[in-house]
């Protein structure tokens, strides 16, 4: 995972100015529906229920080329910052320093203040994780080891006025799973989130699924937890964090897809085919989502021994996603049964 930072600011009612390393960009509209345009030609638009945490980001390009590649690299989540007065002339002096830090916006303006003030620590620790994420690092061991530690001053956290305060200034896209990336409001919950996508690149699904479940229940952590107990093959848990699930948008159709799976591994095969039909019953679904289901039911057509049905499914993948992950593979394996 890796976050990319943009400073906006309002200039009318309804409309923001947005300004990154690499480009400028307006956004305008309302809560829960949002439009957004910048100068290397991405348009973004949004739309969700407003106090839910549950929106859906779409990405397009006025520019030409792949369009695989143009997905790969909005792979990275982004954060929002919005204004936030400066503290006062009486402030406490550590108040007024980490407002300074968080303009500069960098790692070492943050482990500095740390030094200067131990008793904010694990506050500087905590608006440092993203931007660590952002750098791009390949030290999965160093990273997760940053992530547990605030992740483990959690409760002073929440307390902690503080934090709650310059974090409501912030906004993270979090990219949860493929065809899911979800603005939320930089939180505990959004620390949560980053910690246990750490903890499954490093295959430790055991502690994310812990974590995942210490986190407030709502779609986005059903998903998180679906998708440790499919790491974990523990399909009954599947079953039951699915159940009555309904096809609504990306995040359910994919928990849906989950659900499939574990129908697949029970022995149910025509029930799970029904559950891939039911999650791509809207065509409105993210491509990377769409094609997921066609992955999964490959394998199923491949249980019941449809080795031909399996092939058109993988094949339908390749028809609008030649580079999908394991679509090539899959289709050797099946050449040789």
């Amino acid at each position: 995972m890796s976050l990319r930072f943009r400073r906006s600011m309002k200039i009318l009612p309804g409309v923001r100015l947005n300004f990154s390393k690499s480009a400028l960009g307006l956004s305008f509209g309302v809560p829960g529906a949002r439009v957004s345009v910048n100068t290397r030609g991405d348009v973004y638009t949004s739309a969700g229920i407003p106090g839910t945490g549950l929106y859906n980001v779409e990405r397009t390009s006025l520019r030409k080329g792949s369009a695989r590649k143009r997905r790969a690299k909005n792979t990275a989540a982004e954060t929002l910052t919005e204004f936030v007065p400066p503290p006062g002339l009486f402030a406490p002096r550590r108040q007024r320093a980490l407002y300074k830090a968080l303009q500069l916006g960098t790692v070492e303006a943050l482990e500095k203040l740390s030094k200067k003030f131990p008793d904010i620590e694990y506050i500087c620790d905590a608006f440092a994780l993203p931007r660590h994420l952002m750098s791009g690092s390949n030290d999965l061991e160093l990273l997760t080891a940053k992530a547990a530690k605030v992740w483990a001053t959690r409760v002073e956290l929440d307390r902690s006025w503080m934090f709650t305060h310059h974090a409501k200034a912030y906004e993270v896209s979090v990219k949860v799973a493929p065809g899911v990336d979800v603005p939320m409001q930089f939180s505990l919950q959004v620390l949560g989130h980053m910690y246990i996508e750490l903890l499954q690149l490093g295959e430790k699904f055991i502690d994310a699924l812990e974590v995942a479940e210490s986190l407030i229940p709502d779609q986005i952590t059903a998903l998180a937890v679906c998708e440790n107990e499919v790491q974990l093959r523990r399909w009954k848990d599947v079953l039951e964090t699915t159940e009555d699930v309904t096809n609504e948008d990306d995040a359910t159709a994919l928990l849906l897809i989950f659900r499939a799976i574990a129908l697949r591994e029970e022995g149910k095969l025509d029930a799970s085919i029904e559950v891939l039909r039911l999650a791509r019953a809207s065509k409105k679904r993210h491509e990377d989502i769409l094609n997921k289901a066609l992955f999964e039911r490959s394998f199923v057509y491949e249980k019941q021994g449809k080795i031909s049905s399996a092939r058109k499914d993988l094949e339908k993948i390749l028809a609008t996603d030649s580079d999908f992950p394991g679509v090539t593979q899959r289709l050797n394996d099946l050449e040789n049964l």
